[in-house]
């Protein structure tokens, strides 16, 4: 899914757009496009509506509000036939509402008990774009406080900070290439992307760290070590392999995009496949990866599964997917997320949770969804999160 229209839709449904954002809405709209993003959007309203009133299903009345929003604001001067796009999405607005979200079967469940907002009130932000970036010389430069513009130059190789927060490394020619290496590090609560010198684009989620080369130019292969999670989009070079290293594990590549979650507090190493071709080199095995699978790294070895490439991938489009996972895994992203610490107080649940919820929400938010399954209850105390049963 697209982070910028999810953030567009959900500024719409709650008139915040500006003429030109208006604009644009429009024109989605009545091309019928964006429907998972649409689909997205639609049921975090459905789920904040039904939350707020603490009811199992939501009203006609609730779902006909819901609908005005859209129509109120469509002009006639822009004559926009919608009744196509009603096909695809007004249906998923009443499914969203009336879903009881249970803990097997991927959703939230929705419950009629009030729950005690006064456990909850000292909220915690959601994290945001925060790294630092260690030249070879030593200099750490706090990208989340640095202006736009050039960061650093070094021999044949300059760094840069873009407008939209991403830093780029450019080659400068006639000048023998800097090959020291580069590090960035995003802290909990922190995430970035960094274009590496060949073009390569690697999104660090938090708590992650990718050493680099500040240039590539006069090495045999493409070398990058990661802690954490990155997902990877690789410049296609045959003559020069893009190698990823993780802890007791290599990815070899020519040119793909895939997905690596290698923290050290999960159980296994996860490498998703989303296009191309990749080789995982693990406890003494070789496996070639198709798009759409997983390798898995743990206790008895390296395996192949069939991936969830949403649930994989949610991270980087700016939400939770929770697949049927333990009330620990939770809590590991949501630690990492909001960089906060966990502890958990007596016999916790041991049900699975699913669902989707924005990372954009304030933690209070995230917590009371997975408190509406009366699995599970949390108390915030400045950064800590206490679990209880």
């Amino acid at each position: 899914m697209n982070n910028e229209i999810i953030h567009l839709f959900t500024k719409y449904l709650n008139n915040q757009c500006s003429e030109d954002e208006l604009e644009r809405v429009f024109m989605l709209i009545e091309k019928g496009s964006n429907k998972s993003e649409w689909d997205f959007v639609l049921a975090e309203e459905a789920s904040r509506l039904v939350g707020s009133s603490h009811q199992a299903e939501m009203s006609l009345d609730e779902i006909a509000r819901l609908h005005d929003k859209i129509q109120d604001t469509i002009k006639d001067d822009h004559k926009i036939e919608v009744l196509p796009v009603r096909n695809w999405y007004w249906s998923k607005i009443a499914a969203a509402a009336v879903i009881l979200v249970t803990l097997s079967v991927g959703v939230f469940y929705y419950s009629k008990q009030d729950v005690k907002s006064d456990e909850l009130a000292h909220d915690i932000a959601p994290g945001g774009n925060k790294a630092i970036l260690t030249l070879a010389n030593g200099k750490k430069i706090v990208l989340t406080d640095a202006k736009n513009g050039m960061l650093a130059a070094d021999p044949g190789v300059s760094v840069t900070k873009l407008a939209d927060g991403k830093i780029i490394y450019a080659l400068e020619s006639g000048n023998v290439a800097n090959a020291a290496f580069n590090n960035i590090e995003t802290p909990r609560g922190g995430q970035y992307q960094v274009i590496l010198p060949d073009g390569s684009k690697v999104s660090l989620n938090a708590a992650s760290s990718l050493t680099y080369p500040a240039s590539f130019a006069t090495l045999k292969e493409r070398r990058v070590e990661l802690k954490g999670e990155a997902y990877f989009e690789v410049a296609k070079d045959k003559k020069h392999p893009f190698i990823v290293k993780t802890e007791n594990q290599e990815i070899k590549v020519l040119g793909t995009h895939f997905n690596i979650n290698s923290y050290t507090d999960e159980p296994m190493i996860k490498t998703t496949l989303i296009e191309g071709s990749v080789l995982v080199k693990a406890s003494g095995m070789e496996q070639i990866l198709k798009p759409g699978y997983q390798a898995v790294n743990g206790i008895g070895g390296l395996r192949i599964v069939e991936a969830n490439v949403d649930e994989v991938l949610a991270w980087k489009n700016g939400y939770f997917m929770f697949d049927s996972e333990g009330i620990e895994s939770v809590m590991r992203k949501i630690s990492r997320w909001y960089n906060v610490d966990v502890v958990f107080k007596g016999n916790v649940s041991k049900d699975k949770f699913g669902g989707t919820v924005s990372r954009f929400e304030n933690v209070s938010q995230v917590l009371r969804k997975l408190e509406y399954t009366d699995k599970v209850h949390f108390i915030i105390e400045e950064r800590r999160i206490i679990v209880t049963k």
